[in-house]
């Protein structure tokens, strides 16, 4: 039997349409991978965005207290780690109204609190350290080493996204005796013989160096470090001859501040040297801020000539405790400021004090006499050792765990056109036992060699065996061991010869700066003189510091052969300032936040 076969054949139009289908399932399917994924980006994009505003707001909150805290710091008010939990401005910034986005604030280790805070040690005026931060690599500081962390949680968004800020930095208090030369305007460097420059240098203007110099360390500038042929503070002022530097130059640095309010201005730093203004306790922390309620010995004298001193005890200060019960003629002297308002008394007796005279000489820069209140260091030291300073001793140190290393002197003696009022170091080629820094707003003159004896006298940047020692005034000038008082205004260049001179001592000094045409006599002449030292060695070890305009000794740099005739200058940076317990008594510090790591998760 024969089977018919009937074959059907697919309409075209049925797998068309199949296909279609199909494609539109995979369309479909694909639709909805692309809108799975735009809504996993949009969301991941939305998280990373929230994460970014919340970095923001954490480091808003890390910044806050950091800036609390330097600001604390700088004006020796800082506290401990509780207080800046619980600074009211911090909790406020989080939940500022105009805020965007609102944010919650707590942070990892401590949650009582919006941004933790740690400082080690506390009491980090114990904690002498080596900073790395590259503007003050290598150089020695009282530190705080501090941590603040923050995290901030987006509380008004669709998702709570949290970002954690942490931040380490130190602040750092740096004696400023740590650089051959520190000026807190701008430094000019051109020496006419060639001068080694051991020690760092640093100018929170700009500077120009110039000459045959040789720089053994770095030289760095919060403006320009300028080594072109003409000084760009008196283009009539060019040298050919370019310096050597071994370490390096370095321009647009942070500045080093003084920790006076709020301001680190030339004025305000001078303002240290002089007697505070009314009203201004001095054991206050403002009061602290002036050398005369630092020091522990203050003299000065009366327009009778009578010289008074007073022993300061802070934990004691009524200072007729401080005469010795069997001292009569016991004399009270006003002690006025140079406009002529009392601020205050000494009291003393011309018996107890032999270390402190009057003098006079002649001043060839100022053109006038100087009529000077000089401190006989060596007599100093004897009266120390006696049984009249040694009691006195004895009580400060019990009351206060000092010694009497420094001394303040404020003359009293009127100025005018022909007189000069001034402070003179003389026989201090042996300090008392502890060291010595002497502080006066009047212009300072040390004669004959000073804190150099053995082998630190005459050689080089020998000083294995000197002591602390700072020298701090309006102006600083260096008589030779072959200088006469007798001297007058016609004594003759050639008359007034030098011999070889050592000092060793940190300075704290003004200048006249560049000005009307007129050069500052540069870094060069920093310590002005007054006698023929050619080939004649003056030999330093310290560090020069220059922080102001001088104020009285305000004649402008004579230039060579007339005033003087330049020494062989062997200056050298002493290199005991790098040692916490080498620093000279009262040693002024600068500030700065050194700013470490900065970390989000």
């Amino acid at each position: 039997m024969k089977i018919a076969r009937k074959i059907f054949q697919q309409s075209p139009r049925a797998y068309a349409l199949l296909m279609t289908m199909v494609f539109i399932g995979i369309a479909l399917l694909l639709l909805g991978s692309v809108m799975d994924w735009s809504n996993s980006t949009a969301r991941q994009t939305e998280r990373n965005n929230l994460f970014s505003m919340s970095t923001g707001a954490a480091e808003a909150a890390t910044e806050q207290v950091i800036a609390q805290m330097t600001f604390d710091f700088f004006n020796q008010e800082f506290n401990s780690n509780t207080n800046y939990y619980l600074t009211n401005s911090v909790n406020q910034l989080p939940a500022a109204s105009h805020w965007p986005l609102q944010f919650s604030f707590s942070n990892p280790l401590n949650s009582s609190y919006p941004t933790y805070v740690s400082i080690y040690p506390v009491n980090w005026t114990t904690n002498w350290a080596t900073l790395f931060s590259s503007n003050y690599a290598g150089l020695h500081a009282y530190v705080a080493n501090c941590t603040v962390i923050s995290t901030a949680t987006t509380s008004n968004q669709p998702y709570n996204v949290s970002a954690t800020v942490q931040q380490t930095f130190q602040l750092a208090a740096i004696p400023i005796f740590q650089n051959a030369a520190f000026y807190d305007m701008n430094m000019e460097i051109d020496p006419g013989a060639a001068m080694t420059l051991t020690g760092p240098i640093f100018s929170n203007g700009g500077i120009w160096a110039r000459g045959p110099n040789v720089y053994n360390a770095t030289v760095t500038a919060v403006g320009n470090v300028n080594t072109t042929s003409t000084d760009p503070w008196l283009t009539s002022k060019t040298d050919g001859t370019s310096s050597t530097f071994n370490q390096g130059i370095y321009s647009n640095a942070d500045t080093l501040a003084m920790p006076i309010g709020q301001t680190n201005d030339p004025t305000a730093i001078r303002a240290l040297l002089n007697l505070p203004t009314n009203g201004v306790a001095p054991y206050s922390t403002t009061g602290q801020l002036y050398f005369i309620n630092q020091t522990a010995l203050i003299i000065s004298n009366s327009s009778s000539g009578n010289i008074s001193a007073y022993l300061q005890d802070s934990n004691n200060v009524n200072p007729l405790t401080f005469i010795p019960n069997n001292y009569t003629n016991v004399i009270s002297t006003p002690l006025k400021n140079k406009s002529g308002t009392v601020t205050g008394y000494l009291y003393s007796t011309n018996i107890a004090y032999s270390f402190a005279t009057n003098t006079s000489f002649y001043d060839y820069r100022e053109g006038k006499t100087v009529q000077a209140v000089q401190l006989n260091v060596g007599a100093l030291a004897t009266w120390i050792n006696g049984t009249n300073g040694s009691t006195l001793q004895t009580q400060l140190y019990n009351d206060t765990a000092s010694y009497i290393d420094s001394v303040y002197i404020y003359n009293n003696a009127p100025s005018d056109s022909s007189d000069l009022p001034s402070v003179r170091v003389a026989n201090g080629a042996v300090l008392p036992s502890h060291g010595l820094t002497v502080v006066t707003p009047d212009p300072l003159y040390v004669l004959g060699n000073y804190n150099a004896s053995g082998v630190s006298l005459n050689n080089g940047t020998n000083v294995s065996n000197t002591l602390p020692a700072a020298l701090m005034g309006d102006s600083i000038t260096a008589l030779s061991q072959s200088w006469k008082d007798t001297y007058t205004s016609s004594t003759t260049i050639g008359s007034r010869t030098a011999t070889a001179t050592t000092i060793n001592a940190a300075t704290f000094e003004g200048i006249v700066p560049t000005a009307n045409g007129n050069y500052s006599g540069g870094l060069e002449n920093f310590i002005r003189l007054l006698e023929n030292w050619s080939s004649v060695n003056l030999t330093y070890n310290g560090s020069i510091v220059v922080m102001f305009p001088s104020l009285y000794a305000t004649n402008k740099w004579p230039g060579t052969g007339t005033v003087y005739n330049p020494p062989n200058r062997k200056w050298a940076f002493d290199v005991n300032f790098m040692r916490e317990d080498g620093l000279p008594p009262l040693t002024p510090k600068v500030t700065a936040i050194c700013r470490q790591t900065w970390s989000v998760y």
